[in-house]
C-alpha cells in the first residue's frame, strides 16, 4: 500500500498559513468556514452554521448543500477521521483545523454523497485550500481525496482487531462512551439500531396553532403547497415532513399559524395536562415550543410564567410568544433556581439534561458531551426539580422532563427526589398517553428508532394535600 509521501510533499501543520479568500464563496467554503468555526467555538453548531448562511449569498440549492455538507462532516466524524488519520501525514487529531474540515468535507462527498461525482469533490475542496491555504496545503488535501477514493473499501472496514463495540463506534461514528451506554441500555442488536436511527435524516415535526386554525385546515394548506406529509400517530394535531419543506412554509412560521416542534415535547405538556383558567409555570422554558403547547392547551385562559435564565434565549422566548399571539405570557429572564413566586397548579421543568436524544437532530452533541459531564449535570437537575416542587400547590402537578435517554438523568432523578419530597408520588402516565410512549414504570419514554421522535423522558407527579 502507498505511503503518503508517495502522494504529495510533507507539510508541516506548524507552518500552515490561512491565506485570504480570493473567489466569491461557494457551498463548499460557506461549510468549510462554519465546519472551521465549530472546532474552535463551544458555541451550537446550529448557532454557528445559521450566522454562516445568513452572512452568505447562497439560495435554494446552493443553501441547501452547505448545511448538508456541515451537518453530513460533522455526524460522521468519527467514523471520517478513522478513515482518514492512518492515511495523514503527521499527527491528524493536532494538525491545522481548516485541513481536518476539509479533509472530512471531502471524504464525506466521496463516500455519502451518491450525486456528487468524485473528481468534483475533490477539485471543489482542493480549490478551497489553494484559496485559504496555498499550493503545498492543497497538494495535501489533493492527495489524500484522490487516494480516500481509490480506495473506497476503508470506508466499510472497521480497523483491524475491532471488538464488536469497536465495530460500533466506527461504523455508527459516536464516541465509544455513547455507545457503551447505548449498549447497557438496549443490549447490543437494539443499540446497533438505536445508533444508526441516530445518523438517519430527521423529519420536520410541526404543530398548528389550535387558536387560530383547525387540522383540516392545515392539511388542505399543505396540499396545496404540493407537500407530502404524515400526521403523527401520537399526537393529534402534528405532523411530519421532509425537511426540506421549511422553505415553503415560511409563511406559516413568520404568522404564528404553526411550530416546529417534536412530538415528545408535545407529549410532555399532555401529560401536564393543563386546564383553562390555572396557574401554570414552565422552568427552563426558552426557545417556548412547551409554552406555546401550554398557552394553546389552556386556550389563552389563564396565567403562565415562563422563566429562561439566559437572557439571549430569554429574548428568543419572547420572539415565539409574540409570533404566536401569546402575549399575555410572562416572561422572566432569571435562574430558576432564584425564582420567588406564589405557588401554581401546574409545573412543568424541562431541564437542561446531556441531549442525548437529540443525537440525529443535534449530530454536534456526540462530540460536545463528555461521560464525566453528566454527574453535574445529574446536580443541576435535582436542584430545579427542588424548585419546582416547592412552587407546586398541594394537590398540584409536576412534570420533570428531559431530551436525554440516560437513567442517571431520568428514572434515578426521580428516584432521588420522591425520597426528597415523600408528598409527591408517581401519576401513571398511561392515563395521559399513549400506551406506546410510556415505559414499564408508568413514565413517558420515547426514543428515536423505535417511535420515530426525539430521545426523551417526562414523568407527572401529584403532590398530596397535606404534608
Amino acid at each position: 500500500m502507498n505511503t503518503p509521501e508517495d502522494d504529495a510533499p510533507r507539510v508541516q501543520q506548524e507552518q500552515l498559513k490561512v491565506n485570504p479568500p480570493t473567489s466569491t464563496p461557494t457551498s463548499r467554503s460557506v461549510a468549510a468556514d462554519a465546519l472551521t468555526e465549530f472546532e474552535r467555538s463551544s458555541e451550537y453548531a446550529d448557532d454557528i452554521l445559521g450566522r454562516h448562511l445568513s452572512h452568505s449569498t447562497l439560495r435554494g440549492s446552493d443553501r441547501t448543500l452547505a448545511a448538508d455538507l456541515f451537518w453530513g462532516s460533522i455526524r460522521w466524524r468519527g467514523r471520517l477521521d478513522s478513515v482518514i488519520a492512518p492515511i495523514f501525514n503527521g499527527d491528524f487529531v493536532r494538525a491545522n483545523p481548516l485541513i481536518r474540515t476539509l479533509l472530512r468535507m471531502g471524504a464525506y462527498q466521496i463516500f455519502c454523497q451518491d450525486r456528487i461525482p468524485d473528481h468534483a469533490a475533490v477539485s471543489q475542496t482542493v480549490e478551497i485550500a489553494v484559496n485559504k491555504l496555498g499550493k503545498p496545503a492543497a497538494g495535501l488535501v489533493n492527495a489524500i481525496l484522490r487516494r480516500l477514493a481509490r480506495e473506497r473499501e476503508r470506508w466499510t472496514t472497521p480497523p483491524e482487531g475491532s471488538d464488536e463495540m469497536a465495530t460500533l463506534v466506527f461504523l455508527q461514528s459516536h464516541p465509544r462512551w455513547i455507545v457503551r451506554e447505548l449498549t447497557d441500555l438496549f443490549g447490543h442488536d437494539d443499540a446497533a439500531k438505536a445508533l444508526e436511527a441516530n445518523n438517519s435524516r430527521a423529519p420536520l415535526t410541526i404543530t398548528i396553532n389550535t387558536l387560530s386554525w383547525s387540522s383540516d385546515d392545515l392539511i388542505q394548506n399543505l396540499k396545496s403547497r404540493a407537500l407530502r406529509f404524515d400526521p403523527s400517530r401520537l399526537l393529534d394535531g402534528y405532523f411530519r415532513l421532509d425537511t426540506s419543506s421549511i422553505g415553503q412554509i415560511q409563511s406559516l412560521l413568520d404568522g404564528g399559524r404553526i411550530t416546529v416542534q417534536d412530538e415528545s415535547a408535545g407529549l410532555a405538556v399532555a401529560l401536564l395536562a393543563p386546564e383553562p383558567g390555572e396557574r401554570v409555570l414552565d422552568l427552563c422554558a426558552a426557545p417556548g415550543g412547551k409554552t406555546i403547547a401550554i398557552y394553546q392547551r389552556m386556550k389563552s385562559a389563564g396565567q403562565i410564567v415562563a422563566v429562561e435564565e439566559s437572557q439571549v434565549r430569554c429574548d428568543l422566548l419572547k420572539e415565539n410568544m409574540n409570533r404566536v399571539g401569546a402575549t399575555e405570557v410572562q416572561v422572566l429572564n432569571r435562574d430558576a433556581r432564584q425564582l420567588k413566586e406564589d405557588l401554581f397548579d401546574r409545573v412543568i421543568a424541562d431541564v437542561p439534561c446531556s441531549s442525548l436524544g437529540l443525537l440525529r437532530k443535534r449530530p454536534d452533541v456526540r462530540w460536545r458531551r463528555k461521560a464525566h459531564q453528566l454527574p453535574h449535570q445529574n446536580k443541576l437537575q435535582i436542584e430545579l426539580i427542588s424548585k419546582a416542587a416547592e412552587l407546586t400547590k398541594p394537590g398540584g402537578v409536576l412534570v420533570y422532563s428531559t431530551c436525554s435517554i440516560m437513567p442517571s438523568e431520568n428514572h434515578e432523578i426521580v428516584d432521588n427526589f420522591l425520597k426528597l419530597y415523600p408528598e409527591f408520588h408517581v401519576e401513571d402516565a398511561r392515563g395521559f398517553l399513549p400506551e406506546s410512549v410510556v415505559g414499564a414504570r408508568g413514565e413517558m419514554e420515547t426514543y428515536t428508532h423505535i417511535h420515530g421522535t426525539d430521545g426523551a423522558f417526562a414523568a407527572r407527579f401529584r403532590r398530596a394535600m397535606t404534608a
